[in-house]
């Protein structure tokens, strides 16, 4: 599930979201449709170090849940940080990388093997939009950009997809 954010990171409609949160709990979607629950978020901070989460907490004593950010490198080079800048702007292919365990991002690894994923990308031909592995295989697809960066992130924090993927 995902939510759109407006300047304050509050929960907000499509229409007028200044962000975009992926890889959101599914219960998050329970939560809004059976109490009207609001969230807003916010980004942790310990002292001057940006940890790379937000923290959402939901009104009415509703439970919290933290969405990691996850470092990438667009078709133009340029640094991209998923859930944190707007995915509709990015020039693809986008090349991302998933935290190890402990929650560290090799930015190295991404630095490093970016040209081979963008060869990764070049060599698959999809309707729509999928996400990639190191190995070239198709581990999301579909025609809706936000459902399938969704997935792609679920798939990140789950650790359920290899260390660098590509959205082509």
């Amino acid at each position: 599930m995902y939510l759109f954010l407006d300047k304050d990171l509050c929960m907000t409609d499509r229409d007028k979201a200044v962000f975009t949160l992926f890889g959101v709990p599914d219960w998050v979607g329970e939560d809004i449709r059976e109490y009207g629950t609001r969230y807003c978020c916010s980004r942790v901070f310990s002292g001057k170090r940006d940890w790379g989460i937000f923290r959402c907490e939901g009104m009415r004593g509703a439970r919290n849940f933290t969405v990691e950010t996850y470092i990438c490198i667009d078709g133009q080079g340029k640094e991209f940080v998923l859930n944190r800048d707007d995915v509709v702007v990015a020039v693809g292919p986008l090349v991302c990388a998933r935290r190890e365990f402990g929650g560290k991002i090799n930015y190295d690894a991404l630095i490093n093997n970016y040209g081979r994923m963008l060869d990764v990308a070049k060599r698959v031909k999809c309707k729509g939009y999928c996400v990639l592995d190191e190995s070239g295989r198709v581990v999301v697809f579909g025609s809706d950009l936000y459902s399938v960066v969704d997935s792609w992130v679920k798939l990140m924090r789950n650790r359920s997809i290899t260390l660098l993927s590509v959205l082509v």
